[in-house]
């Protein structure tokens, strides 16, 4: 079953493809940056390296723990709360879907402003409604307000905010993931069980993602969103906090 999904990971047959078809649409953003340094905090299998354009040099960094599970080993590990990175080494860094999984997500945004240039920029996304994952270390939800008040104390400037979903949108997609949870559970008592979830409950999410297709371009409200994307820029040398 994993090796079917990932293999349809990023198409419309696949169960998760409402909030990745988001995430993509944003990281193209990141084609723009040019002749840069730039740190990938909590890289994972970097799903978007085909986004980072060769003239910048690009170091990756995880957590031991959490870097287990992924096929690619970082060039750095390391506790985002605690960069081993001397001041204002990097032109850009990178943090998507990690502030959620952190204890103390303003000591990492502090670390983050301490290594950047003075002007540097920090790509950031975060999830707003969203289903518990990598439990137990997923602690915080962040509005597009509270992520903007918290960037601001820490000597941001936002450049640009992409809202991700709408509320319908949003909707569909948790009920996606929930029938993965039964499957799941399901397969926790016997591997038939998964199977056999699985062919009943595959067909449903795929019905899913066909009927919300017209929600993705109809002007709805976005006050139940999946989460956004944010380019901030380090602003000055105050800090509060």
């Amino acid at each position: 079953m994993k090796q079917l999904l990932g293999a349809i990971r990023g198409t419309i047959f696949h169960p998760q493809w409402l909030s990745d078809r988001y995430h993509a649409k944003s990281k193209r953003l990141l084609l723009k940056i040019r002749d840069s340094m730039v740190l990938d905090i909590g890289s994972g299998n970097i799903g978007y390296r085909k986004n980072i354009h060769d003239s910048n040099l690009f170091y990756t960094l995880d957590y031991l723990a959490t870097n287990e599970r992924y096929e690619v080993r970082p060039n750095i590990f390391a506790d985002a709360r605690c960069l081993p990175i001397h001041d204002d080494g990097f032109d850009v860094v990178f943090l998507f879907e990690v502030l959620e999984h952190v204890a103390d997500p303003e000591k990492v945004l502090k670390e983050i402003r301490r290594v950047l240039r003075p002007g540097g920029k920090l790509y950031l996304s975060v999830p707003f409604i969203y289903p518990i994952h990598d439990a137990p270390s997923d602690y915080w939800r962040f509005t597009i307000y509270g992520i903007q008040d918290v960037l601001k104390k820490y000597g941001f400037e936002i450049v640009d905010l992409i809202v991700h979903g709408n509320t319908l949108v949003s909707a569909c997609q948790v009920f996606n993931l929930g029938l993965l949870e039964v499957c799941r559970d399901f397969g926790r008592l016997s591997k038939w069980f998964s199977y056999l979830s699985g062919v009943l409950v595959y067909p449903v999410t795929l019905l899913v993602n066909f009927l919300a297709l017209p929600l993705l371009f109809l002007p709805l409200g976005k006050a139940g969103n999946f989460g956004c994307f944010i380019i901030a820029r380090q602003k000055d040398n105050q800090v509060n906090g």
